[in-house]
């Protein structure tokens, strides 16, 4: 096994302030109360002498592509910034229309992150890595159908699950631990619309009960978890469900660790490149149409003079939108990192289930992470079967992002091919 790799990590805070909005759900009507539990971003380096990679693990429900580029401009890094998706986290973008404590929020956290980044990178010592997987089984598939053959967001007893659990920790030169990564699908929404307390919710529990029993920094890495929730139903006792769920999670990797298996590491190898992704609205004007408005008072049912108002306030969101051959169409990002016998592909996007475990049976090695809401995040990544079902994934979460139209049913499929290429 090759030993010229080192890692260092570093962790910082990344709380909101009191009255920040929390983002994930449309009918919050005021900002948050305080924090319930720390919101962290640990980050772990991995240099190999010729090349250098960033994993920085986020509690945020996702990160904004310009918020993203202002940590990128401040470190020459390649980076991989993987979000935990909770929705008891803060707004991640900010601009001239913000109000100035959301601004500020904004300067923070960039702060933050690059501190984590350059810290991660001033501690490197030479490092193995290890490997084992478990299962956790606390989510459910939540595209329900409806006896009309509408789409519902509930329990689906037959929608596909990926029940698999990634654990790699990274060792010292002597065999010491010194950091544990979880990788895990499953949505953080054991707190409903109701909570207005910061938290990461099941999966920042789940960290906190493995560094209580081992004594080393946890960064958790979502999976494709868009079309999986926790097998909870909001009310009174969410955050002792938070516990207890995070619990047992916590409990599959604990005991994932009495089985590891060394990685190879060789040369590190690492890739991230926008693809565009056509929308459904073709690009017949020189900007793109507001439609997105007319979308949320049907089936919103919010004044239309309104609309931007609100989404200021409490989705702020900005996208690339460009005419591409006829149609509008998005960037989206994704990221290939190989290093030896691991491969971890991370995708910009909510992506449904099927989407990720195709993925990482394209890999090529024998260690595979698959990472959602990384780079960015252009909304939901549907497979085109889910996407002829419909449902709020795909016919109405497109128009919270000010986008004029869904995606094409076929953008996983480009995807996927996409993916095929750069894994060659």
């Amino acid at each position: 096994m090759t030993s010229q790799l080192k890692a260092g990590f570093a962790k910082r805070i990344i709380s909101p302030p009191k009255g920040i909005y929390l983002i994930g759900y449309g009918d919050r009507l005021l900002g948050n109360k305080g924090v319930h539990d720390d919101l962290t971003a640990t980050a772990l380096a991995l240099d190999t002498g010729e090349s250098r990679i960033v994993i920085i693990a986020c509690d945020l429900l996702a990160i904004n592509e310009f918020t993203l580029a202002r940590v990128q401009s401040e470190v020459d890094e390649n980076i991989l910034l993987v979000c935990s998706h909770t929705h008891a986290g803060p707004i991640v973008y900010a601009d001239e229309r913000s109000a100035r404590k959301n601004r500020k929020y904004i300067d923070f956290l960039i702060s933050q992150l690059v501190e984590a980044i350059q810290e991660a990178t001033l501690n490197l010592e030479p490092a193995t890595l290890h490997w084992s997987t478990s299962d956790a089984d606390i989510a459910v598939n939540r595209r329900e159908r409806q006896a009309d053959g509408s789409i519902e967001i509930g329990v689906n007893p037959e929608g596909e699950i990926d029940r698999s659990l990634n654990f790699i920790q990274v060792r010292d030169e002597t065999g010491k631990p010194l950091v544990n990564v979880v990788n895990f699908a499953c949505h953080n929404v054991v707190l409903g619309p109701k909570n207005r307390w910061v938290s990461a919710d099941w999966a920042g529990a789940m960290r906190r009960r493995i560094e209580a029993a081992t004594g080393e920094p946890c960064l958790f890495i979502q999976g494709a978890t868009a079309d999986l929730n926790p097998a909870h139903e909001w009310g009174p006792q969410d955050f002792e469900a938070v516990a207890a769920l995070g619990t047992r999670v916590a409990r599959s990797a604990l005991a994932a660790m009495a089985d590891l298996t060394p990685i190879e590491t060789g040369p590190l190898h690492f890739e991230s490149t926008e693809i565009w992704l056509p929308l459904e609205a073709e690009a017949k004007t020189d900007l793109p149409p507001d439609t997105y408005k007319s979308e949320l008072v049907r089936n919103v049912k919010i004044p239309r003079i309104l609309v931007d108002p609100i989404l200021n306030i409490r989705y702020p969101w900005k996208t690339k939108i460009e005419n591409r051959a006829g149609y509008w169409a998005i960037p989206m990002t994704i990221s290939i990192l190989k290093l030896g016998a691991l491969t971890w592909v991370g995708l910009g996007a909510e992506v449904f289930t099927a989407i990720g475990l195709e993925v990482k049976a394209l890999a090529p090695t024998p260690f595979t992470i698959f990472s959602s809401v990384t780079n960015g995040c252009i909304g939901y990544l549907s497979t085109e079967s889910e996407y002829k079902l419909g449902g709020y994934e795909v016919d109405l979460a497109p128009f919270f992002y000010r986008l004029p139209g869904k995606l094409q049913p076929q953008s996983a499929h480009i995807t996927i091919q996409k993916i095929t290429e750069m894994l060659e």
